[in-house]
């Protein structure tokens, strides 16, 4: 019998539906900027506001040097392959001791085209690389450190920006070279620490190429021989051949760099090793004592600490006597001594304790970069300057930034949060405000050669040059630009009393005593004009500018015939000197020799046919010849180079 068949339908399991994986809805991501970034925007835009006043200053101190009576600098950018190829100071003056640092005269070779002479561009660009020059600091430390320390290297830059011992050097055109320096320098600083990451030759070349701008700029970056192994063999030394490769790196660079100084030098007679000028460092005094020069050379390095704790006074020249020569048996100079030694074994112990060891880097970078202006092994060409704490001052900000940061204590982000700290801020905003203050009141100072003589010599009295610069100031600018002889007189004999002081403090100072008699000589008190003048040409027999002085008295006390021997001196000191035949053929019309006369004033003209005096004297040349037709065509020339001009 056939089994039953089960006739029941068959169910079909119930078909459930696959959960759908839960996949968010794509979401637009907004590009965040890096916490480093914004700090380094920050700094950038603080740095430009402390310096945003010295924008409306002027040409001050040494910026003619480079720009305005700088004979190649003023052709613009067409000058740029001769001033590659010349001296610092060539289109200035003529040394046998000269520098090369044609970098900063290119720059402002360019900035002349574009905007011809106006300081403001200038004051602009300086500012503008001074804002680099804090970033590029602040990036480096974070690098440095690995980014475990960007709190530190925030606060490090923030007061290298704000500190006003880097016044002269932003405020100061001419120092141009060392923000150059300095920009370029640490610019390598990061690239090579790229390499050091990533390996990549192309780093390492830019980083090469940096280095060697930085030392066009100026030659200061020597000190980075010493310390660039120190970064690359101790705190960033992941890879020893990629280290080995930068340090090789740079010191082709550095042998690059001096051998075309010296083929420049060598090819202008500009190599020699000339005699310091006791001017501008009181320390190259012939009979003073090596004892006695190394035991002030060594209180001026005490000073400069001084002045990274408390920048007061700010002055901007350290001529003698403005430090006194002293003896090690001063007590401020063993304790200076004291000091340094004990930075010196205090980092270098800590630093083979833990080759990483921060506060080791910070001071050891301050000793290396200042070293080269102790005038202890060698004398350079200043007793002292506040530009010599540009670079050494990075390790001062940072023993600051880390000490702060072990006072904080721990905190788990090492950005914001510790700068957000209030302990932080309780210490660096009262800090920051106190030095932008000072920074951002001595930019004033820097308006004009008037202000800043007139300020710094209230400051700094016993300074020859300083002295010397401020009677110059108010006898060859305000005199000019006043009207009433009475005021003229009287601004005449104030220039005559800070000159006279001048030379009482360095009777040798052969420009303060020429200057000195040519104010006398303008009082018409040509006895004492005479006896300055003429101490200035036995100091320096060769000045073509005293000489041709001591004509003019001679001239007016009727010595024709000294005059006219002091005016061929003059000549022969410099060709070129238009003012020597001027006064020749004045000299040579009194006494009636009138060929000679004309001779000497035709002369004169060949050279420059702008020197108005030249046409006035052949006007009266050709009156006491009794040629009218000679005498309108010479005043109209005169009139023309000179306006107002009227023949008596």
């Amino acid at each position: 019998m056939a089994s039953k068949q089960n006739n029941k339908p068959v169910q079909k399991p119930v078909q459930t539906a696959k959960p759908k994986a839960n996949v968010p809805k794509p979401v637009a991501v907004k590009a965040t900027t890096p916490l480093n970034m914004k700090l380094a925007l920050l700094l950038g835009i603080f740095s430009i506001i402390i310096y945003a006043n010295t924008m409306r200053n002027g040409y001050v101190l040494d910026d003619s040097s480079v720009i305005t009576e700088n004979t190649i600098v003023m052709k613009g950018a067409s000058a740029i392959p001769e001033i590659l190829s010349t001296p610092y100071r060539r289109g200035f003056f003529i040394t046998s001791n000269d520098l090369y640092r044609p970098l900063s005269l290119v720059m402002i070779a360019i900035e002349y085209s574009i905007f011809g002479e106006n300081p403001m561009p200038n004051h602009v660009v300086n500012i503008l690389l001074f804002a680099g020059c804090v970033i590029f600091l602040f990036f480096f430390l974070d690098k440095l450190f690995e980014g475990k320390k960007t709190a530190v290297a925030f606060i490090t830059a923030l007061l290298f920006a704000a500190h006003p011992i880097h016044t002269e050097v932003v405020a100061n055109i001419k120092s141009g070279d060392e923000l150059l320096c300095f920009f370029f320098v640490f610019l390598s600083l990061n690239i090579f620490i790229k390499y050091v990451e990533q390996g990549k030759m192309l780093h390492l070349l830019l980083g090469c190429l940096c280095f060697f701008l930085s030392f066009l700029s100026k030659e200061t970056v020597v000190t980075f021989l010493a310390v660039v192994p120190m970064i690359f063999f101790f705190y960033r030394n992941e890879n020893k051949k990629r280290s080995t490769n930068i340090t090789i790196g740079i010191v082709a660079m550095t042998a690059l760099a001096i051998g075309i100084r010296i083929s420049v030098l060598s090819a202008y007679n500009a190599n020699g090793i000339g005699d310091i000028d006791f001017a501008d460092n009181g320390l190259a005094l012939k009979t003073l004592a090596p004892s006695s020069r190394i035991a002030t050379a060594v209180l001026i390095m005490g000073y400069y600490v001084k002045l990274l704790f408390i920048p007061y006074p700010l002055v901007c020249d350290y001529a003698y006597n403005t430090i006194p020569f002293t003896t090690f048996a001063n007590p401020l100079v063993l304790l200076t001594l004291a000091v340094y030694i004990a930075l010196a074994v205090f980092s270098i112990m800590r630093l083979l304790k833990n080759n990483k060891d921060p506060y080791a880097f910070a001071i050891l970078f301050y000793l290396a970069t200042m070293s080269l202006f102790s005038n202890i092994p060698f004398l350079i060409g200043a007793t002292m300057g506040e530009r010599f704490l540009f670079f050494g001052s990075v390790g001062f900000c940072l023993v600051i930034a880390l000490l702060l940061e072990k006072w904080v204590g721990q905190v788990a982000d090492s950005g914001l949060a510790i700068i957000k700290n209030p302990k932080t801020l309780a210490v660096v905003i009262p800090l920051c405000l106190a030095y932008s203050a000072i920074a951002i009141s001595r930019n004033t100072d820097w308006y004009s050669n008037y202000t800043l003589y007139g300020a710094d010599i209230k400051k700094s009295t016993n300074s020859s040059k300083l002295n010397y610069f401020y009677g110059l100031e108010l006898e060859k600018v305000v005199a000019s630009e006043e009207k009433d002889p009475e005021k003229i007189k009287q601004i005449r004999i104030k220039g005559i009393k800070y000159l006279s002081k001048a030379v009482a403090i360095d009777p040798d100072f052969a420009n303060a005593q020429s200057d000195l008699g040519n104010a006398f000589f303008c009082l018409a008190q040509y006895d004492s004009a005479e006896i300055h003048e003429r101490k200035s040409l036995d100091v320096n027999p060769t000045s073509n500018m005293t000489a041709n002085n001591l004509a003019n008295v001679y001239y007016f006390t009727k010595k024709y015939r000294e005059s006219i021997d002091l005016s061929l001196k003059a000549i022969a000191l410099k060709p070129e000197y238009v003012n020597a035949y001027g006064n020749l053929g004045r000299c040579y019309l009194t006494i009636g020799r009138l060929d000679s006369a004309a001779y000497y004033l035709y002369k004169g003209i060949q050279i420059d046919p702008t020197y108005s005096f030249s046409y006035e004297i052949l006007a009266y040349v050709y009156r006491a010849a009794g040629r009218q037709d000679s005498v309108n065509k010479y005043v109209a020339l005169a009139q023309k180079a000179k306006p107002g001009f009227k023949a008596n």
